[in-house]
């Protein structure tokens, strides 16, 4: 009997736009074998800039590993990287929530080529940009500006199944519409962004 493929929920949105919130209160729903993925998660992994102990040698050789990274496309490829894992982890049976803020249209064509043949759901999680600034002042785990910066990029394409938007809504209820928009028609907005091209 064919393994039965998981679903994928892709949360496309800026710094603090909840993506984090939203997937942690998803993967009840969606059962024990539910995988929470991300950049943040594949970065956490690879480790492209190596380490940020070792003083300050090691300071100066891990920013130039981030120019390096910057310039040679290392965002685009962890993400391509990403994306196969999450196509993998879907075609084992397991429902993937991916977290992403996809601002370049290359990653986010490939997003649309790998999770389209599986109907992945694209959300985009999208509070006012003052919220997300707001809530991205309140954290300590990252420089600010990010969501300023991004924003108008990564929903520069404007296709999505589902737009969200946290300052309007709990986790929990962001949760619940996803549920609620599964059961509803196919997911498309991967087939229209990849049929756009």
């Amino acid at each position: 009997m064919a393994q039965e493929v998981g679903q994928i929920i892709v949360l496309n949105g800026a710094s603090s736009a909840g993506k984090t919130q939203t997937a942690q209160a998803l993967q009840p729903r969606l059962g024990p074998h539910c995988v929470l993925t991300g950049l943040d998660d594949i970065l956490g992994r690879v480790k492209p800039f190596g380490s940020d102990d070792g003083g300050p040698f090691r300071a100066v050789v891990r920013n130039l590993l981030i120019i390096w990274f910057t310039v040679n496309d290392g965002r685009l490829r962890l993400l391509q990287r990403l994306h196969r894992e999450v196509v993998t982890l879907a075609e084992a049976g397991h429902p993937v929530v991916v977290e992403t803020s996809l601002m370049d249209r290359r990653a986010l064509l490939d997003a649309a080529g790998c999770f389209k043949p599986l109907n992945g759901l694209f959300v985009a999680m999208k509070p006012p940009l003052d919220i997300s600034e707001q809530w991205e002042s309140r954290r300590t785990d990252r420089p600010g500006g990010q969501a300023r910066k991004h924003y108008d990029l990564i929903h520069a394409h404007g296709i999505y199944d589902l737009v969200l938007d946290l300052s309007d809504l709990t986790p929990a209820a962001c949760a619940e519409a996803i549920m609620q928009r599964l059961l509803g028609a196919p997911p498309d907005a991967f087939r229209r962004l990849a049929a756009r091209g």
